[in-house]
């Protein structure tokens, strides 16, 4: 089989690597590809930090002896990914200045079983500030540019690796979490993004935002392709507190089964009064795609976004600003941008009351989820962002995310820990990209994705790429 450089680039890992598998083509093409596509757009993207050419060329090489020798290690055998620059692998800046010239010592274990999966890692992408602070084009680390429309940005604060996979500058990546990181920027750039369940992929050697809200997972442009990232880089590691200790199952197992008679809980009251318009017709549409395959929407008990937002807050800010508080006096100071100081100020405003009160409502949202995923309905669903992919800034934008601006419906399963993935669901009437999530039973990720592929083949998104 023969394709262009363009078609191979936007290719599903799930095609490729069958075509690696039968050695109809080769680990070093696909590499090759990828590094003459990162040459081509990276000046126009700005979505990686840093590009590991020579120590990619040399797993290629590696990968494609290993499988003439019969040795295929699986789907992501071969595969070119990036890597978020805030996980430990190779040098690490968490898109700070104040880390440049770091060297991580190590790779954190979701790399490690990542590369142990054969997967090839091409590089490190760009970040928010420590996952944390607003990029703008005043920052140290620019924003990077949302192959859709360049104005505009790519969400975050995993926005390299969103921006990177939608240019078919990478087959998948890695992002990270914490009140919607993964979910949000694939909403971005009309992709997936997977957010296993809290515990299902360790987070150790990721540098940690909020110790209870952090997730680790992956981004790619296609539901098979996501499941096969969270299978490769998914395990149990006992030096991780969060890490659960369960058996990691094939997450495309229920793929391609009927979707008809299940039943899909609307969170209507969390997005309702709320979604731009431009973000809630799409949605609307979408939701009449899942009628047509027999699905039965029903609407669920669930939190109004202030609700959720005086969850996510005082946990957030609290967590964050104790584990930056070392650098609080000192020359470290001056290194970081303004806006993610001003936020890790906000943290140290936060009582102890106030985060326990967080504490408690939080846990009992998560047994209102859980009431209504074991009695009534087999996942949960909202639109994935209230609003339109917002333009990159020259400033901060300040107190508007604390006041209620921020209508990012991502963060409610970052509390709960559940599984949830961001699908893409159509454009707005800008020409830019929109998407639902589904959220599921802890670690039940198959059928999340068995009903996110469903949409997705129905729908068709699957097939439209940005014209670069």
């Amino acid at each position: 089989m023969t394709l262009n450089s363009r078609d191979l680039a936007y290719a599903s890992i799930d095609d490729v690597s069958k075509l690696i598998e039968r050695r109809e083509l080769s680990p070093v093409e696909v590499l090759d590809n990828t590094l003459a596509r990162i040459d081509e757009l990276e000046d126009t993207i700005n979505a990686y930090i840093h590009v590991f050419a020579d120590e990619a060329r040399a797993q290629a090489q590696a990968a494609e002896a290993e499988i003439k020798s019969g040795a295929y290690r699986g789907p992501l055998h071969g595969i070119p990914v990036c890597v978020k620059d805030i996980y430990e692998s190779g040098p690490t800046t968490c898109g700070s200045k104040s880390l440049l010239g770091y060297e991580a010592p190590e790779d954190c274990p979701s790399v490690a079983n990542l590369k142990v999966a054969g997967a090839i890692v091409v590089g490190k992408t760009e970040t928010y500030e420590f996952a944390y602070g607003f990029p703008t084009n005043a920052s140290h680390f620019k924003p990077t540019h949302n192959p859709w429309n360049l104005d505009h940005e790519c969400g975050g604060s995993s926005s390299g690796t969103g921006g990177a996979v939608a240019a078919g500058m990478a087959y998948a990546g890695m992002g990270s979490c914490t009140g919607g990181s993964i979910r949000w920027p694939a909403f971005c750039t009309g992709i997936v993004g997977l957010k296993g369940t809290y515990g299902r992929v360790s987070r150790r050697g990721v540098f940690p935002l909020s110790w209870t809200l952090d997730h680790t997972g992956p981004l790619a442009r296609t539901v098979t392709d996501a499941a096969h990232m969270l299978r490769g880089c998914a395990g149990y590691d006992p030096q991780d507190p969060a890490s659960a200790n369960v058996p990691v199952p094939d997450f495309t197992s229920k793929i391609g089964r009927d979707v008809k008679g299940m039943k899909i809980g609307l969170i209507k009251e969390l997005y309702e009064d709320n979604c731009d318009p431009k973000v809630k017709q799409p949605y609307d549409e979408a939701l009449k795609v899942f009628e047509g395959l027999g699905a039965e929407l029903i609407e669920v008990p669930g939190l109004t976004v202030r609700q959720m937002q005086a969850i996510e807050w005082p946990t957030l800010f609290s967590e964050a600003a104790s584990i930056h508080i070392r650098n609080q006096r000192g020359p470290r100071v001056k290194e970081y941008n303004p806006h993610t100081w001003q936020f890790l100020q906000y943290g140290l405003l936060v009582s102890a009351g106030y985060y326990h009160n967080a504490q408690r409502a939080r846990a009992q949202v998560r047994d209102s989820f859980l009431k209504s995923l074991n009695e009534a309905v087999d996942v949960l669903m909202t639109p994935t962002v209230g609003f339109p992919v917002p333009p990159i800034l020259d400033e901060s934008p300040g107190l508007s995310i604390v006041a209620g601006d921020f209508t990012v419906y991502t963060a409610i399963f970052n509390q709960s820990g559940l599984p949830a993935m961001q699908v893409p669901c159509g454009f707005d009437d800008d020409g830019l990209p929109v998407g639902l999530q589904i959220a599921g039973k802890p670690f039940d990720e198959e059928t999340v994705c068995q009903i996110g592929y469903a949409y997705e083949q129905e729908a068709g998104w699957i097939h439209k790429h940005p014209d670069m």
